[in-house]
C-alpha cells in the first residue's frame, strides 16, 4: 500500500513517424493491444491538480483501476498508487496509507468544507499499442498511445509515446530511449495526461507559460543534495519553456523564446554556483546549451526590435526604416524540434540520472561556509566593475550584465544557505541592476542593427542618433544601480 515510484518518459510523436514507429512496436510478435478509457476526478476549481495530484478512474482488462499519481523532483520520477475497485466509484480512503493519499483526502475534506464535491472532469480515450524491450541493462515497456482528451465538448488529440522502467537501470533505458528518438524524430514532452485534460477542463492553454521558481532543500543539506534540488528546478524550466515552444500557442512563442533563454542561464549559473562541489556534467552538453543559447537570441533579437525599438522610433519620428535582421532570424519552434536540440534536452536527463544519490559526508555547515565566500567574491567583482562602470566599453558592459545575472541567480540557488533580510536586500538591488543593464544591452544591439544599415537606408542614422541618446541616459541610470549594489555588505560577511 506504500505506492511505487514509476520511471518513465514521454515523447510527442511527428506524424510522418507515427506509421514507422508502431510497425517497429508491433512486429516482434510480444505487441500488447488495449482501449482505456479513463475518468479524472477533481474539485470544480481543480484544486487537486494545483496541488500536483492526479486522481483518476479506469477500466482494464476487465476490471476498474482507481489511481493516484503526483510528480517527484526530476524529470523522471513519478509516484503511483493504484487500487482495484468493483466499480466506477471512487475511494479516497484506498490511497490513505500514502502521504500523497493523507493530502488528496486532506484536500477533499477541504473543498467539501467549501461547498464544493469532486467529480469527473476529464476524460482520455486511448488506443495503446505496447511491447516490452530487453536491452543491456534494463526492461522497458514502449507504449504508443492515440487517441483524444474530452472536457466539457472540448477536444485534444493525442498521439504520444512512452518509456516505462520495468526493471535495470534508468539510465540504460534512457539509451534505448535516444535510439528511439533518433530513428523516429520523437520531441520530448514533460507534460502527461491528466495536466493536459485539466488544462483542457479549465480552459488553460496546453503549454503554459512556465517561469523560474526557487529550489527547495534543506538548510543542512550538502552540495549533492541542494545541487539535485536546483538541477531539476532548471530542468524543469527548461523542458516546460522548449514543449512550449515546440508544442504551444504561436501566439506566446516570443515570451516562451525568452523564458527558455532564462532557463539556460540559470542552468549555467547553476553549474558554476556548485562548480568544484560537485561533479560537472560533460562539456558537449554546456556547449549544447551555449549553442542553442546564441540561436535563440537571434529570435528574441528580433522580437526586441520589431516589438520595441522600431515602434518607439515610429512614436518619436523617424521615418519609415526596414526592420534590419530580421531575415536572418531562426525560426525558435523548428530550432526546439530540431534533432540536435531534443539530443540535447535528453541528454541533459540522462546525465541528471546519472548522479550519485549517496548519503552526504560533509559536516552540517560545510556548504554554507562555501556558499557565502564564493558570494562574497563574486559581489567584490561586481562592486568593482560598478566602481569602474564609466570607463567601460559594449563588450565589458556586457560581461558585467552576465556577472550581475550569475549572482542573482546564484543567491536564488543557495537561499536556504543565507541570512533572509540580507538576501532580499541584495536580490532586490541585483534585479534592479539587472533591468537597466538589459534595456542597455537591447538599446546596443538595435543600434548596431541600424547602423549596419546606413549604407543602404541613410534614413537609418536618425534611428542611430536616437539610440545613442537613449543608451547614454540608460547608463547613467544603470550606474547608479551598481552604486547602491556595490555599498551593500556582501553576504556573509558581518559588519
Amino acid at each position: 500500500m506504500s505506492g511505487t515510484v514509476e520511471i518513465e518518459l514521454k515523447f510527442l510523436v511527428p506524424a510522418a513517424s507515427r506509421a514507422a514507429l508502431a510497425a517497429e512496436l508491433d512486429g516482434r510478435g510480444n505487441a500488447r493491444r488495449a482501449q482505456l478509457t479513463a475518468d479524472y476526478l477533481d474539485t470544480p476549481d481543480l484544486r487537486l491538480a494545483r496541488a500536483g495530484l492526479a486522481w483518476r478512474v479506469r477500466r482494464e482488462a476487465g476490471r476498474w483501476v482507481q489511481a493516484l499519481k503526483c510528480a517527484r523532483g526530476d524529470a523522471l520520477e513519478r509516484f503511483e498508487h493504484e487500487v482495484v475497485r468493483p466499480d466506477a466509484t471512487p475511494d479516497a480512503a484506498a490511497h490513505a496509507d500514502t502521504a500523497p493519499g493523507r493530502q488528496l483526502i486532506d484536500l477533499l475534506d477541504a473543498a467539501r468544507a467549501d461547498g464544493l464535491e469532486a467529480g469527473v472532469r476529464f476524460r482520455s480515450q486511448v488506443r495503446r499499442l505496447e511491447r516490452r524491450v530487453r536491452t543491456r541493462g534494463a526492461v522497458v515497456d514502449i507504449a504508443l498511445d492515440e487517441g483524444r482528451l474530452l472536457a466539457s465538448g472540448a477536444v485534444l488529440r493525442l498521439r504520444e509515446v512512452e518509456f516505462e522502467l520495468v526493471s535495470g537501470s534508468p539510465v540504460a533505458m534512457l539509451a534505448l530511449v535516444e535510439r528511439w528518438r533518433q530513428r523516429f524524430g520523437l520531441i520530448l514532452d514533460p507534460r502527461n495526461k491528466a495536466e493536459r485534460g485539466f488544462a483542457l477542463a479549465a480552459g488553460w492553454p496546453d503549454a503554459p507559460l512556465r517561469k523560474a521558481a526557487s529550489p527547495s532543500y534543506d538548510k543542512r543539506a550538502g552540495a549533492g543534495e541542494a545541487f539535485s534540488a536546483v538541477l531539476d528546478e532548471c530542468l524543469a524550466h527548461l523542458m516546460r519553456s522548449a514543449i512550449g515552444l515546440a508544442d504551444g500557442d504561436a501566439a506566446q512563442a516570443g515570451e516562451h523564446v525568452h523564458q527558455l533563454r532564462v532557463a539556460i542561464r540559470r542552468l549555467r549559473s547553476a553549474l558554476r554556483a556548485f562548480e568544484g562541489w560537485v561533479a560537472a556534467p560533460p562539456a558537449e552538453l554546456v556547449d549544447g546549451l551555449r549553442v542553442l543559447f546564441a540561436a535563440l537570441g537571434q529570435a528574441r533579437d528580433r522580437d526586441v526590435l520589431g516589438s520595441g525599438v522600431a515602434a518607439e522610433l515610429a512614436r518619436a519620428g523617424a521615418p519609415p526604416l526596414p526592420l534590419p535582421g530580421s531575415q536572418d532570424a531562426v525560426d525558435p519552434a523548428a530550432l526546439v524540434r530540431a534533432a540536435d536540440t531534443q539530443r540535447l534536452l535528453l541528454g541533459w536527463v540522462t546525465w541528471r540520472a546519472g548522479l550519485p544519490a549517496e548519503a552526504e559526508t560533509e559536516t552540517e555547515d560545510a556548504l554554507r561556509r562555501l556558499a557565502r565566500r564564493r558570494l562574497r567574491r563574486w559581489h567584490e567583482r561586481m562592486a568593482a566593475g560598478g566602481h569602474a562602470f564609466d570607463e567601460l566599453d559594449d563588450a565589458a558592459l556586457h560581461a558585467l550584465r552576465k556577472r550581475v545575472k550569475r549572482q542573482r541567480y546564484a543567491i536564488d540557488f543557495l537561499a536556504p544557505l543565507l541570512p533572509r533580510q540580507s538576501t532580499a536586500r541584495h536580490v532586490q538591488a541585483l534585479s534592479a541592476a539587472q533591468s537597466m543593464l538589459g534595456e542597455i544591452h537591447d538599446l546596443i544591439v538595435a543600434r548596431d542593427r541600424y547602423q549596419a544599415l546606413v549604407g543602404s537606408a541613410p534614413a537609418a542614422w536618425f534611428a542611430v542618433g536616437w539610440l545613442t541618446a537613449r543608451i547614454a541616459t540608460a547608463r547613467a541610470g544603470a550606474r547608479d544601480e551598481l552604486a547602491r549594489l556595490a555599498a551593500l555588505l556582501p553576504l556573509g560577511r558581518r559588519g
